[in-house]
């Protein structure tokens, strides 16, 4: 059993009155460092912006950028490595993922939260940062991380209002790249952690942060005055009508409602009791079918003997 922290609305950074007043990169910035996208795009591979750049970039969340994540459809990941080591990309002398997370809880469950992901190295980086990353090449990434679409419950080529393109306010060459809208990431962090590759207590820990400052920053929580057990802020009533996943709407109301821990044995009850709604949905289904064509078998055979009846009685 994986405890999955959900902590309290002030546990965390210290707070003050311009905690949230964070401010990206300037679009030039921005652009700089989304140079991998482009090259994705320019192939023609779907591919959205995740992870910490995502955050910071779009959500407005102050936080520091590490490995560069990348989504991009399952079938097309090691298409997309290929075209990345045209350019600037080789492969890492590392395992993919965060070398922090490998070292905090190696062999739980595997050494990385993504079994399938591809991390990337830039050719520049000098031999040791490709083994311990410095990040000094800001605002390039030092390494990009290629993850699979459907760790994360999402379709590159049929997303609906779900995602969304970068442009304004970055340039027009920026427009193929996709960036989440917040309902969007939630929905995706909340499905990793109900089903995730692999159970790795680093990577869960990881998407739970980052499931925490997406809220964070926009409920805007004042530890000194937090909301009870059983309480919804206005905000926190904005965002469960806003998710479209039933996974998420159960994650998030559970989590506003009881602002409790989670564990990942939570996580198993939840989808047993799906299951087993599931099982009696069908059960119910297949019974009403099967009474359907008793009915309809019934009604091609009874009105046929009523009309000939009532003929043979008028006659």
């Amino acid at each position: 059993m994986i405890l999955v922290t959900m902590p309290a609305a002030d546990d965390g950074p210290s707070y003050d009155e311009e905690f949230y007043e964070f401010v990206p990169p300037p679009p030039d910035v921005q652009h700089e460092r989304l140079g991998a996208l482009r090259q994705l795009t320019a192939a023609g591979i779907p591919c959205a912006l995740w992870g910490e750049d995502a955050l910071q970039f779009v959500h407005r969340v102050a936080t520091s950028l590490f490995d560069q994540q990348i989504l991009v459809p399952d079938d097309l990941l090691v298409s997309a490595a290929s075209v990345l080591q045209n350019e600037c990309w080789v492969p890492s002398a590392h395992n993919p993922g965060d070398l922090a997370m490998e070292r905090w809880e190696p062999g739980r469950g595997g050494t990385v939260p993504w079994p399938k992901a591809i991390r990337l190295a830039h050719k520049d980086l000098p031999p040791e940062d490709m083994v311990e990353p410095t990040y000094i090449m800001h605002p390039l990434p030092s390494h990009v991380l290629l993850l699979p679409q459907s760790y994360y419950g999402i379709d590159l080529r049929n997303h609906g209002r779900r995602l969304r393109s970068m442009v304004p306010p970055l340039p027009p060459s920026n427009a193929g790249i996709l960036v989440p809208e917040f309902h969007t990431f939630l929905e995706g962090l909340i499905h990793f952690l109900i089903h995730p590759p692999v159970l790795h207590e680093g990577g869960m820990m990881k998407h739970t942060i980052h499931l925490r400052y997406l809220c964070s920053w926009r409920v805007q929580y004042d530890p000194r005055n937090q909301p009870a057990p059983g309480e919804l802020l206005p905000e926190e009533e904005k965002i469960l009508d806003e998710l479209e996943t039933e996974d998420a709407r159960w994650y998030m109301n559970r989590r506003f409602m009881t602002r409790k821990p989670f564990w990942t044995d939570a996580f198993e009850e939840y989808k047993q009791l799906k299951l087993d709604a599931a099982r009696k949905s069908n059960l119910g289904m297949n019974s009403l079918h099967a009474l359907n064509c008793v009915v309809n078998n019934s009604a091609a055979v009874l009105p046929q003997f009523t009309v000939s009846h009532l003929g043979s009685g008028d006659s």
